[in-house]
C-alpha cells in the first residue's frame, strides 16, 4: 500500500450553499432536448449532481454511473472502461450515445467510448443526466440502450485559480490546475492535468496521460451567446498478455483533440435558435510484432486507427400556445476511419443526414403527451425512423404515472461493417492471414421498448422515489463470430482468410424487468441514495460456423446480470467534516466479446473530506478508500487459459488535496 497526500479542487464557498442536498425535484434538459420537470419526462432520468459525485468519492467518469441503476462497469485494462445497461456488454459497449455539453463522444471505428481519454476533472462537472431506456428519437441511433449527458460547469461559477493533487496505491498520481477568469463578455476556462496509474497489479497495464482543455462563454449582448470549447490529450497506455500472440503486451499510444462551437440565439424568453459545430479526432498507434517457429518466423499486426466524426445542426425550440412546445432540427455528420492494420488500407467513411422533432402538448394539467421522432439517412443504409410516444398522467401534485413506447436503432461501427484486419510478414509486409474480415451488408441493430413508470415525492421533497417496469426487445444482433468457412464473392470460401472472425446478423434478445431509484434526505446535511435493478433475459446469437456448415449459439441470458444495486450515504458535521460511503453490487454475468464470466462483483467505497475555509484560498482535503471489502474479478477470469487472462481489482487508498484561491 501507498501512502497519498494532495491538493484537490473544492467549490469556493460561493458555491457550496446552505442547501448542499436539500433541493426540490429538478428539471431535466436532455429527454425530449426541452427544459422539463422530471415528473413530466417521457424517461426515467438518474441525475448524478455535484453533491453525489463528491459524495460518491468516484474519480472516473466510470465509477460514477455505478450508481445508475441496471448499470455495468468494468476496467479492460487499467484506465480502459467499459460501461453499458441490461448487460450484453464487451469492451466497446457500442449501445450507449455519451455526449459533453452537447458534443458526442461516441467512436465511429470501434463505437462506444474512450473513457480515458476524456480528461474531465470531476470539480469541472456541474451534472450528468443519465437516460434510462432508448432515446433515439431526440439522439438518433446509438442511443440505443440510453443516453449519458455531461453537462459541464459555467465559467462564471469558477473564478479563480484551483491547484488539484491525488497519491495512492497503484502509483495512482494526478495533477492538475485549471484557471477560470473573464475579460469584458466572455468567461473562460483553462485547465490542464497528468494521469498516470498502474493499472491492476495482475496485469501490465500501467497508463501516462496529458490533456489541455478549454472552455469559453461569450455573450455577445441579452439575446446572442456563443459557447467555445477545444481540448487535446494524449500518452501511453500498455495493453495485451504476456506471451499471447494475438494480443501480447505492448504499448499502444493514443492523440485524442475535439472542438465545439455553438451559438445560441434567444429570440424571446420562450423561444429559442441555435447552432453547433463540432469535430473529434481519435488516433491510436498500436502495432506490433511477434516471432513463430520455422517456417513462420516474425508477423507483424496491430490495431492502430484515425477517426474523424464532423458533426452540424440547426434546432429550433419555440411555445406555440399554452398547451404546446415543439423542438425541431436538421443536421449533418461525417466520420471516417483510416488504418493499414484493422482496413487494410480501404478507408471506410459514412455520412448522415438527419431531422427531428419533438413535441411537448398538455391538453389538461394533469395529463402531458410527449411525441418525438428522428430520421435519419444513412450512406448506403435504408433511412431509420425511430418514433417516441409517451404519456404522463399526474394522480396529483405528488404522484405521476408514465407511459412509454420507443424504437431505436444502433449502426453498425466502420470496424464492424469493413474490418479487414490482416496479419503481415514483418520482413516484407506480404499479407498472409485475416484475424478478422467482415463480408456481410449488415443491417443496424433495432430495439423496441415499452416502459410504465411511477414518479412519487413527498411533500416536503426530503424523499423521492422513481420505479419503472419495462420490456426491452433487440433483433439483428450484431455479433463477432468464429467463421471456419468464411466465403467470399460467389459463395466460395476467401483466400486467406480461414478461420478468421467475422460480423454478421444473427441473434435476438428480450429483457423484462424492473428499476427502483430512491433518494432520501432527512436533512440539509445529510442524503441517502439507492438504486436497484432485477432483469429476466432470454436470447441467443450466432457464436461460430464450423467448417462443416454446422452452427453453434450463445446463451445471451449469461451476459445480463438478474440483480444489481447501490447505496450511498453522505453526512455533513457542523464542524464541515463530510463523510460518506458507497455499496455496489452485481450479479454473476458474462462479459461479451474477449470478455469472461465473473462471478458476483461487490464494491464498497468510503471518504472522508473536510474544507477548510479562509478569506484568500479555500483548501478540501479528502481521504478516499475503494474496494475496501476485498478482492474482484473486472471483465477477464480467465486464470487457466494460457495464457492466463484476468483483472483482479484490489483495495485502493487514495490521499487527495486541493487548494481553490479567490
Amino acid at each position: 500500500m501507498v501512502a497519498v497526500v494532495a491538493l484537490s479542487g473544492v467549490p469556493a464557498r460561493s458555491e457550496v450553499q446552505e442547501d448542499y442536498y436539500f433541493n426540490e425535484v429538478p428539471t431535466v434538459l436532455s429527454v425530449t432536448r426541452l427544459k422539463q420537470p422530471l415528473s413530466d419526462t417521457p424517461a426515467s432520468v438518474t441525475i448524478i449532481n455535484q453533491d453525489m459525485i463528491r459524495a460518491s468519492g468516484a474519480l472516473n467518469i466510470p465509477d460514477l454511473l455505478r450508481l445508475v441503476p441496471g448499470f455495468q462497469v468494468a476496467f479492460i485494462f487499467g484506465k480502459t472502461a467499459t460501461a453499458t445497461a441490461h448487460g450484453r456488454g464487451d469492451a466497446f459497449a457500442r449501445d450507449m450515445q455519451v455526449t459533453i455539453d452537447g458534443r458526442s463522444v461516441y467512436d465511429p471505428v470501434f463505437g462506444g467510448v474512450s473513457w480515458q481519454n476524456l480528461q474531465l476533472d470531476m470539480d469541472d462537472i456541474q451534472r450528468i443526466e443519465v437516460i434510462r431506456g432508448p432515446n433515439a428519437a431526440s439522439y438518433g441511433s446509438n442511443s440505443f440502450a440510453g443516453v449519458i449527458n455531461i453537462i459541464t460547469e459555467h465559467p462564471a461559477l469558477q473564478q479563480g485559480v484551483r491547484l488539484k493533487s491525488r497519491f495512492g496505491t497503484g502509483k495512482n498520481h494526478y495533477q492538475t490546475g485549471r484557471y477560470t477568469g473573464s475579460a469584458g463578455e466572455l468567461d473562460f476556462r483553462i485547465s490542464a492535468s497528468r494521469t498516470e496509474d498502474d493499472g491492476f497489479e495482475s496485469r501490465t497495464d500501467s497508463a501516462k496521460t496529458n490533456a489541455i482543455n478549454f472552455r469559453g462563454d461569450y455573450n455577445a449582448d441579452n439575446k446572442n451567446s456563443l459557447l467555445i470549447e477545444f481540448g487535446h490529450s494524449s500518452g501511453v497506455q500498455e495493453e495485451g498478455f504476456p506471451g499471447h500472440h494475438i494480443l501480447p503486451t505492448r504499448e499502444a499510444y493514443h492523440i485524442n483533440h475535439y472542438q465545439l462551437l455553438r451559438w445560441n440565439r434567444q429570440i424571446h424568453p420562450e423561444k429559442e435558435f441555435s447552432v453547433q459545430l463540432y469535430h473529434n479526432y481519435q488516433k491510436k498507434d498500436d502495432h506490433f510484432e511477434d516471432s513463430f517457429p520455422p517456417p513462420i518466423g516474425t508477423l507483424s499486426t496491430g490495431f492502430g486507427f484515425d477517426s474523424h466524426r464532423y458533426d452540424g445542426e440547426l434546432q429550433l425550440s419555440n411555445r406555440l400556445n399554452k398547451q404546446l412546445r415543439l423542438v425541431t432540427g436538421i443536421g449533418g455528420r461525417y466520420e471516417s476511419g483510416e488504418g493499414v492494420w484493422v482496413f487494410d488500407g480501404k478507408n471506410p467513411s459514412r455520412s448522415q443526414l438527419r431531422a427531428f422533432v419533438s413535441a411537448e402538448w398538455i391538453p389538461r394539467p394533469d395529463t402531458v403527451f410527449n411525441l418525438g421522432a428522428m430520421y435519419e439517412d444513412y450512406q448506403d443504409q435504408r433511412g431509420l425512423l425511430s418514433p417516441r410516444i409517451a404519456v404522463n398522467h399526474h394522480l396529483n401534485a405528488l404522484n405521476t404515472l408514465r407511459f412509454v413506447a420507443s424504437r431505436a436503432y444502433r449502426m453498425p461501427t466502420l470496424w464492424e461493417s469493413n474490418s479487414r484486419s490482416l496479419v503481415y510478414r514483418a520482413a516484407d509486409m506480404t499479407p498472409l492471414d485475416y484475424d478478422f474480415l467482415t463480408l456481410d451488408n449488415l443491417k443496424p441493430e433495432e430495439i423496441s421498448a415499452y416502459e410504465v413508470g411511477y414518479l412519487g415525492k413527498s411533500p416536503d421533497n426530503s424523499l423521492i422515489l422513481d420505479f419503472r417496469l419495462f420490456s426491452e426487445r433487440i433483433r439483428n444482433l450484431i455479433p463477432a463470430i468464429d467463421n471456419e468457412t468464411i466465403l467470399g464473392p460467389g459463395f466460395l470460401p476467401h483466400p486467406n482468410a480461414a478461420g478468421a472472425q467475422s460480423y454478421v446478423n444473427d441473434g435476438a434478445l428480450t429483457i423484462n424487468g424492473l428499476e427502483l431509484e430512491l433518494q432520501y434526505q432527512p436533512s440539509r446535511h445529510s442524503l441517502v441514495r439507492f438504486g436497484y435493478s432485477l432483469a429476466d433475459a432470454r436470447g441467443k446469437q450466432l457464436q461460430r460456423i464450423h467448417a462443416n456448415g454446422s452452427l453453434e449459439f450463445s446463451d445471451l441470458a449469461a451476459s445480463v446480470p438478474r440483480q444489481t444495486f447501490s447505496l450511498l450515504g453522505s453526512y455533513r458535521f457542523a464542524n464541515g467534516l463530510e463523510v460518506s460511503s458507497a455499496y455496489y453490487y452485481v450479479d454473476p454475468m458474462e462479459w461479451q466479446y474477449q470478455g469472461d464470466p465473473v462471478p458476483a462483483y461487490t464494491r464498497w467505497d468510503v471518504r472522508f473530506g473536510k474544507i477548510f475555509y479562509s478569506p484568500k484560498a479555500d483548501i478540501n482535503l479528502e481521504f478516499i478508500a475503494q474496494n475496501i471489502d476485498g478482492d474482484d474479478s473486472e471483465f477477464h477470469n480467465a486464470p487457466d487459459a494460457q495464457p492466463p487472462r484476468i483483472n483482479i481489482s484490489e483495495p485502493r487508498y487514495f490521499l487527495q488535496a486541493s487548494i481553490s484561491f479567490h
